[in-house]
């Protein structure tokens, strides 16, 4: 059967368009009881004192998906606990982040949001990031799964990026599944504080949205719609899924 993309699915998304995300909650119970107040997506940050972590097993991770998608989480996102930019070597960031897709894919999620805590100080050019990048990408495709790039500023450098992804891909350099598409995950609060509009930041992300959905965070519940207010298409876009919003708590991370 051929799979859908999800920029084509109309799903539970499209009647709760407002995500929420499980941030430090560890009790199962307490998770479904969360997720169903808040049906729709639902985003697990991975990690110590978390939901989910790479020490799950097999068995375990498939009960957490399971449990989530059956309180109404749709679709379900994971947030790996390290950047991109981490300080390690290349090779330990593309191993964690590949143990992180596993987690992903033995819990039914859709997306893996990776955050990006910028360059300065890493000794990390953007060719090397893409270079990443690229590398996890095709893995991701493997794995069924969505790589979002989380931005932690002005939009630019990210949005370049995944188009880099896509033009590789068109060439026939990257072994990416159409269906499964890198995009980013756009944090509203870390572009506002560096000076980027809201407006100006969606006019730049708007073409990704004709491959994959975009994850917005970075928002709660005021701004949100203080968001909305200042890009009015962005309303219908959540309604129909091409966006995902996931609310927390406003910051330079997403926290």
């Amino acid at each position: 059967m051929e799979q859908q993309n999800p920029t084509e699915r109309p799903a539970a998304t499209t009647v709760h368009p407002i995500g929420t995300r499980l941030d430090g909650v560890t009790d199962l119970e307490v998770a479904v009881r969360t997720v169903r107040e808040h049906p729709g997506p639902v985003e697990i940050p991975a990690g110590p004192g978390q939901l989910a972590g790479r020490h799950l097993g097999s068995v375990p991770q498939r009960q957490v998906g399971e449990a989530l998608r059956g309180a109404g989480a749709a679709p379900l996102i994971l947030r790996a606990d390290i950047s991109i930019d981490e300080d390690i070597p290349d090779e330990g960031v593309i191993a964690v982040l590949d143990d992180h897709l596993s987690l992903a894919a033995g819990v039914g999620a859709e997306y893996l949001v990776v955050p990006r805590a910028g360059v300065g100080g890493r000794g990390r050019s953007e060719d090397r990031i893409f270079s990443m990048l690229a590398a996890l990408a095709e893995a991701a495709s493997a794995h069924q799964v969505h790589l979002l790039l989380e931005t932690e500023g002005a939009t630019v450098d990210e949005v370049e990026l995944i188009q880099f992804l896509e033009r590789a891909r068109k060439e026939g350099t990257l072994d990416v599944d159409p269906h499964y598409l890198a995009s980013v995950a756009w944090n509203v609060a870390a572009s506002t504080a560096a000076g980027e509009g809201p407006a100006a930041a969606f006019e730049r992300m708007r073409p990704l949205l004709d491959l994959a959905p975009l994850i917005v965070c970075g928002v709660d519940e005021d701004t949100v719609e203080d968001l909305f207010a200042a890009v009015p298409e962005l309303r219908g876009a959540a309604a129909a899924a091409r966006i995902l919003v996931i609310l927390g708590r406003p910051g330079p991370a997403g926290a």
